[in-house]
């Protein structure tokens, strides 16, 4: 499978300049990272923005038009930046100037707290927002796509997928109580934007109808916390102390991202164009990562 072939650069300079949002003449600039698409910095007379460039995505199973509609929900619920214009395989979103978070940062206990707020809105004020494709985003359809996906098609991959059949199934039992609801499906410090007043969550191209806990777990993997700090959120998460079961659930729905995020690892150095072997290192840090949270089940 190969990757839709992207415009150049000039190219997009001239499909930006001919909107009708700007005062005058803008300047564009590239903005690192953006896998999955490209990111623009677009600076007008009237402030900057950031134009986020993609088409569909089979690969990951990314729906643009449920991007769209998600990214819009954020916004609506002061989750995230205001879409100022959308199109297909375009959206053009005002840029926040601040700060990703790193992994000190999560682990400090005050800003986790802020974090966790993030994630509790995302439950609570994001669904009635979002008017978009309803489409089944749990951790268990993810798996299920991707390792569908990754079975049909060659790939160096396909082997070492296949054999997580097994705790992929182990898994549907133990996920089947977890409550319903709205998930963004890639929390991690580089999603989350410190302003130097309040936190903002952007990167909604995975989101969807799922499981809210898998956005904690998420964050728990991606931040590297353990020690105490799960049975502490945990408590926040649900407004009092957890039961055995309940936290036997979170343990499986880390084991469930840490999966989701292997998966994405295969699909995309196995399934996209690109260069193969170049994702063999973050592979290998979320092999052992579904080998520590399957020990711990």
């Amino acid at each position: 499978m190969s990757e839709t072939v992207m415009p150049s650069k000039l190219d997009h300079h001239e499909r930006l300049a001919a909107l009708p949002l700007w005062d005058g003449t803008i300047a564009v600039e590239p903005i690192a990272g953006g896998l999955t698409n490209r990111n623009l910095l677009v600076t007008a007379r009237h402030g900057r923005f950031v134009a986020r460039i993609a088409g569909d995505n089979a690969a990951h199973d990314i729906d643009r038009a449920a991007e769209q509609a998600a990214t819009r929900a954020a916004a609506a619920s002061g989750l995230g930046p205001d879409v100022v214009w959308a199109e297909p395989g375009l959206m053009i979103l005002r840029h926040i100037e601040g700060r990703t978070l790193g992994g000190a940062d999560l682990r400090d206990r005050t800003r986790l707290r802020q974090v966790l707020a993030l994630l509790d809105r995302i439950r609570r004020a994001l669904p009635e927002h979002y008017r978009g494709p309803t489409r089944d985003r749990s951790p268990l359809a993810i798996l299920e796509g991707y390792l569908q996906r990754l079975s049909a098609e060659p790939n160096r991959w396909q082997q070492a997928a296949g054999r997580y059949r097994p705790l992929l199934d182990s898994l549907a039992a133990r996920l089947a109580d977890v409550p319903a609801g709205f998930a963004h499906n890639d929390v991690h410090g580089d999603n989350i934007i410190d302003d130097g007043q309040r936190l903002w969550l952007v990167d909604w191209e995975y989101a969807g109808r799922g499981q809210p806990l898998v956005d904690l777990a998420s964050l728990f993997n991606n931040a590297g916390l353990d020690g105490g700090m799960p049975h502490d959120c945990l408590t926040d998460w649900l407004g009092r102390p957890p039961t055995g079961e309940e936290t036997q659930g979170f343990m499986a729905m880390r084991l469930a991202a840490a999966m989701r995020d292997l998966f994405w690892g295969y699909a995309q150095d196995g399934l996209v164009a690109g260069q193969p072997g170049k994702l063999d290192g973050y592979i290998a840090i979320n092999e052992n990562r579904v080998r520590a949270a399957a020990a711990g089940l």
